[in-house]
């Protein structure tokens, strides 16, 4: 910075200005001395003379803004104006005149305005060939806050090595309070920190809306999944468009993801739940379950109506792309996805959401005076009996008990009862899932990376990003299992388990491990004997008070000769893992093998052909760039950390960055002051730098009005048009139109707890509704004989709780919804045979 007086016979400027009024600015190592501005002081453009004049309201603790200016005509001439955008927009160094006043100036229009008609003002104009102050008038009618000038719009900016390092933060799923603590930490204080939350919060919404002007969104988005097939031709990936052209759905799959279908892609799930975007496009997952039990994703689309033409497009893609159909498929109880599942994969399994149900029984039958009772009815014939017949017999007397035998939610459920009853689908395999919680879980691990300011193609980066870290979660936990095996303690006297803990995953194996120290609460009895096949009848001790002794008894049958094992438990088959009335009967029967169908390869900790594959979402322009500025950080970060051992390799070090910033500053062309740059300000030029802020250099760049004000029309017909954005569509969730009729954020935290009595009072409900059933009571007696067997053997202690008798409380075995959770046992022992 320099500034001349145009008439020689005044005196250095220093002089007769009070040292209270200078300002002394390290610059470089080195002292400068500013005087404040004043009439005939000099400068050699607009831009040096603008930020002067900033620097001294900072200084003072006031904010000034533009009042008036005049572009040059040879500025004028090439295009330049006032409401220009990028090269087009007018800079300070371009203006013929500035006028700049006090923020506070000007005449109060309401009750909240901050102005006091302030008359400080400074009036510059270029003349000679220097920018020239003629009219200056430094005095102020309010008072001035110079220990919060930081705090000021005009001085609060971003600059851009802080916005990159935010962006990746918000792409690691960082939020954004948190990303502003590390730049906090960073920088050592507010004191040296040039934004605020709210600030960095904006800039990144400002990235986030950028995005779909790079391409049209939807034609960015098609080029994009080109671009991946050209690259990778195991990249699947189709979208289609309605009849003006205008985005509708969208599918793809990896090379990796379409592997893992190749091993796990049996059993799916999904579920259409989560709007990712802008335009309120559901993401819909194709979901599976790996070999260690945690949720892997084979493909995903975007619907934008949930119809059954558009699941048919969406279901018939995924059959081009795996070649083959799933053996099951797990929904909620959306009509259309019913619909093209029968009309895509005929004869494929498929299974309702059995909390959705749960759920709609709520909403269908809340309303009713006898709702308690039904509700514990209705659970106890889900998850109590596992047999078709029974179960068809309950489900029937509650209709007939309460009247609910019309049309209605209960009929309904009664004649679908095959998609989604228990007691129809636990003889099929279905991994263990019951519900769509797997495609639930998923979403809220996206939910840490999109939102509904998000883009397509921003959308589609930030997919790939999570689809990176499933791929990272697998390989760690492959290494796991080969490098830490797991710490439990393996039973050798158990076949099942000594077998399965040198084949199966730490995570499936921990799944045996809970069903072998059920053994503690089995036992069995030979009841018959035909040929080869043994049958017996388990009885196994629930896990639960004492004074409620809960028993329950299942049918296992063996034939040791062909190596065929079943019981009416059916866990086995349900989720693949043996369950401990089996493994009871195979240590009665002295197996000395477990037979090999009984050793599943899905849940093997072998190694498979997909886990050498990347994903391959991979942009061949973004790694020379990423290579670009990893090598320069290298540089940096090695040379920054030998300037800072002593003074002279930081004086070195500072000599030597003034040449090459210099001669950088060539070749890329930035404007410069004199041989050495500009000396008011720092010399990496930080209001170059600027990506956000008042100081920026392309205020209006990002701005989403004048980009659209200014995108020019598409011309080719073949072009995707982006669809409609939807961010601010659509009610709040209340009470009224909350899911389930209940309260808008959930009611997970207000869980009633079930006390003695009502505990009691069910169970002789249930006794008295599914009493006359034969095999019902058949099973109560015997589990009343064991019970009373078993509390013989039990000496009686004051300890013991009031409502306990000799005779056990008549009871039934209450099931989660996945019945391959195992429960916790205590350590009461239950060994002795009958």
């Amino acid at each position: 910075m320099a500034w001349v007086d145009l008439n020689e016979s005044v005196p250095d400027l220093n002089e007769n200005v009070p040292e209270s009024s200078q300002y002394r600015l390290i610059t470089d190592g080195q002292e400068v001395i500013v005087n404040p501005p004043s009439v005939g002081m000099c400068f050699t453009t607009g831009h040096e003379f603008f930020e002067f004049c900033q620097l001294y309201a900072f200084k003072e603790g006031f904010e000034m803004f533009i009042k008036s200016n005049k572009l040059k005509k040879e500025y004028k001439e090439k295009g330049v104006s006032k409401s220009g955008v990028g090269k087009y927009e007018a800079k300070p160094h371009m203006m013929e005149l500035i006028r700049l006043k006090c923020k506070k100036g000007g005449v109060k229009k309401g009750v909240g305005s901050n102005v006091t008609g302030c008359k400080m003002n400074i009036y510059g104009v270029s003349r000679y060939g220097l920018f020239t102050i003629l009219t200056c008038d430094l005095q102020h009618n309010h008072p001035l806050n110079p220990d919060c000038s930081r705090l000021m719009v005009n001085y609060r900016c971003i600059d851009g090595t802080t916005f990159k390092r935010a962006m990746i933060n918000d792409m690691g799923g960082v939020s954004i309070s948190k990303n502003f603590g590390t730049h906090l930490i960073e920088k050592g204080g507010y004191e040296n920190i040039t934004f605020n939350n709210r600030d960095l919060r904006n800039a990144i919404n400002v990235e986030r809306r950028s995005s779909r002007f790079s391409a049209a969104d939807a034609a960015g988005l098609d080029a994009y999944f080109k671009a991946q097939r050209d690259l990778h031709p195991e990249f699947y990936s189709s979208i289609q468009v309605d009849d003006d052209g205008v985005f509708t759905n969208a599918f793809w799959s990896d090379a990796r993801s379409r592997g893992t279908c190749k091993y796990f892609g049996d059993v799916i799930t999904f579920d259409t739940t989560f709007a990712c975007n802008r335009y309120r496009i559901p993401f819909a997952p194709f979901i599976g379950v790996n070999h260690h039990g945690k949720s892997i994703i084979f493909a995903a689309a975007l619907i934008s109506h949930e119809n059954t033409p558009s699941f048919v497009w969406v279901f018939e893609e995924f059959l081009k792309c795996m070649g083959k159909a799933p053996l099951g498929i797990l929904t909620d109880q959306d009509k259309a996805i019913c619909r093209a599942i029968e009309l895509v994969f005929p004869g494929v399994r498929h299974r309702l959401c059995l909390w959705h149900m749960l759920q709609n029984a709520s909403k269908n039958l809340g309303s009713l005076s006898d709702w308690k009772k039904i509700d514990t009815l209705i659970r106890t014939a889900i998850h109590d009996l596992i047999d078709p017949d029974e179960f068809d017999e309950a489900w029937c007397h509650v209709m007939d008990e309460y009247g609910l035998r019309g049309p209605g939610w209960m009929k309904d459920a009664y004649d679908n009862r095959r998609q989604w009853a228990p007691a129809y689908n636990r003889g099929k395999f279905w991994a263990g899932m019951s519900s769509t919680q797997r495609s639930e879980g998923m979403n809220r691990f996206f939910k840490t990376h999109v939102n509904l300011d998000c883009g397509l193609v921003l959308f589609i980066h930030n997919y790939e990003y999570c689809m990176r870290i499933k791929a990272e979660e697998e390989k760690q936990d492959n290494f796991d299992n080969i490098d830490k095996p797991a710490k439990i303690d393996v039973d050798k006297s158990v076949l099942v388990e000594y077998v399965l803990v040198k084949t199966y995953t730490s995570e499936k194996f921990a799944e045996v491990v809970k069903e072998r120290r059920g053994l503690t609460h089995t036992n069995v009895t030979k009841t018959s004997c035909h040929g080869s096949v043994v049958l017996y009848r388990a009885d196994e001790k629930l896990t639960s008070p004492f004074w409620r002794k809960r028993f329950k008894s299942y049918d296992v049958r063996v034939d040791k000769e062909n190596g065929d094992l079943h019981c009416s438990c059916n866990l086995f088959e349900f989720t693949g893992i043996l369950c401990r009335h089996i493994m009871r009967a195979m240590d009665v029967e002295d197996f000395q093998f477990v037979p090999e169908k009984y050793i599943l390869q899905r849940w093997m900790k072998c190694v498979r052909s997909y886990e050498s594959i990347r994903v391959s979402y991979f942009d061949p322009l973004e790694s020379i760039r990423l290579g670009k500025a990893k090598e320069l950080s290298q540089r940096h970060n090695y040379l920054s950390e030998l300037a800072m051992r002593n003074d002279d390799a930081l004086r070195l070090y500072k000599e030597a960055m003034d040449v090459v910033r210099l001669k950088m500053e060539d070749v890329v062309g930035i404007r410069k002051t004199g041989e050495k740059g500009d000396d008011l300000i720092c010399w990496w030029d930080p209001d170059a730098r600027n990506v956000f802020g008042r100081r920026r250099l392309r205020p209006r760049e990002f701005g989403e009005r004048a980009r659209l004000r200014d995108v020019e029309p598409v011309v080719d017909e073949n072009r995707i048009k982006t669809p409609v954005d939807k961010r601010h569509t659509g009610r709040a969730k209340t009470k009224r139109n909350a899911p389930f009729g209940g309260k808008a954020g959930g009611n997970s935290k207000n869980k009633k707890v079930v006390t003695e009595e009502e505990v009691i009072a069910n169970e002789e409900l249930i006794c008295n509704a599914f009493g006359n059933l034969p095999s019902y009571r058949a099973r109560q007696q015997h589990a009343n004989h064991v019970g009373g067997t078993y509390a013989e053997n039990v000496p009686q202690s004051s300890n013991v709780h009031p409502s306990q008798s000799s005779q056990a409380h008549p009871s039934q075995l209450h099931l989660s919804q996945d019945y391959s959770q195992s429960f916790e046992f205590d350590i009461n022992d239950w060994r002795t045979r009958f």
